[in-house]
């Protein structure tokens, strides 16, 4: 009986993405999106969906070659797709500035931004930068990119009159995270390294990011929304990487729990698109319904904290290259 009414369950939810997204096709045929991660698992599946609902893409990476088999791939099922390439390093401040400068001089609008990549680490790997690898990428790298982009999506929601609307791909393992286990200086230096409370903390803070966004945003009365989601626990190269952690016949009952990459990349899709998203901001969404998110994850003095120190040390990292 279970069973059968988590079928039931998961092809009503099934429909009604499929709903949303059909009218979003009306709506945002003109968008242009920027996509990062879009060359493997939930951001190639996230790509593939939105190329086929007609948007136009921006898919910045670090490897072109991959990247160009990914477009090739979205252009044989939709021919007619609209996709940029372009090399950016997640990992690397002088390569996100370096992107941001050559995309702002194209003078194209810019209406949804969707931090999707992520990186884990099962061993300590430092950036050229100098900082821890996950936590870089996945927060750090995603911040400096939204900051350089944001001015251009607010101009072009003016502009056009189209809310612009900005996603960061987070994770339920961010509940994991403790308070006194989420200490600035410890993310970027680590005396102690854990991959798997490396990426929770970074998933944390991707949302406390969102949620200090969109009060900003709020603020400036702003035409642009941001929000969090969690994708689900999906098959992909990340959890992959948690393999060595646990025994095989554990991984093997494991996996055939998590999602397809489809099923993941739907409630990025969803929020990305839905008519029924317009003017929520700042909320955390699960199985494309707006959910809980951890007591820290809604901490707002925590939040203008790690603000802060983000701010103080990429200002000190870019000089006069950062405002």
């Amino acid at each position: 009986m279970d069973s059968l009414e988590g079928s039931a369950s998961e092809l009503l939810l099934t429909k009604k993405r499929e709903l949303f997204l059909s009218i979003a096709k009306r709506d945002f045929c003109s968008s242009l999106i920027h996509l990062t991660g879009g060359t493997s698992g939930i951001g190639a599946e996230t790509a593939r969906v939105l190329a086929k609902r007609g948007v136009r893409l921006v898919m910045p990476a670090r490897n072109l070659k991959r990247a160009a088999e990914v477009r090739q791939g979205i252009r044989r099922e939709s021919p007619e797709a609209e996709i940029i390439v372009m090399e950016m390093d997640l990992s690397s401040f002088a390569s996100i500035q370096r992107f941001c400068s050559e995309f702002l001089s194209l003078r194209l609008p810019l209406n949804i931004l969707i931090n999707n990549a992520g990186k884990f680490s099962k061993k300590l790997e430092l950036t050229e930068d100098k900082l821890e690898m996950t936590f870089a990428t996945n927060y750090l790298g995603h911040y400096l990119l939204t900051k350089n982009l944001l001015e251009k999506m607010v101009e072009t929601a003016t502009r056009t009159g189209i809310e612009g609307r900005i996603i960061n791909v987070s994770s339920v393992v961010h509940r994991w995270v403790k308070k006194e286990g989420f200490r600035f200086s410890d993310m970027l230096n680590p005396k102690y390294y854990n991959g798997t409370h490396a990426y929770a903390r970074s998933k944390l803070a991707n949302i406390m990011h969102a949620k200090e966004i969109a009060r900003q945003l709020k603020a400036r009365k702003a035409k642009v929304t941001i929000n969090a989601v969690h994708p689900g626990i999906v098959k992909t190269g990340i959890t992959k990487d948690y393999k060595g952690l646990i025994t095989d016949s554990l991984f093997f009952f494991a996996s055939r729990l998590l999602k397809s990459a489809s099923q993941g990349a739907s409630t990025t899709c969803y929020v990305a698109l839905s008519p029924r998203v317009v003017g929520i901001s700042g909320k955390y969404f699960v199985d494309c319904n707006e959910s809980s998110c951890s007591t820290l994850a809604n901490d707002e003095d925590e939040a203008q904290i790690l603000r802060q120190k983000t701010d103080a040390l990429l200002r000190k990292r870019l000089h006069q290259a950062y405002k």
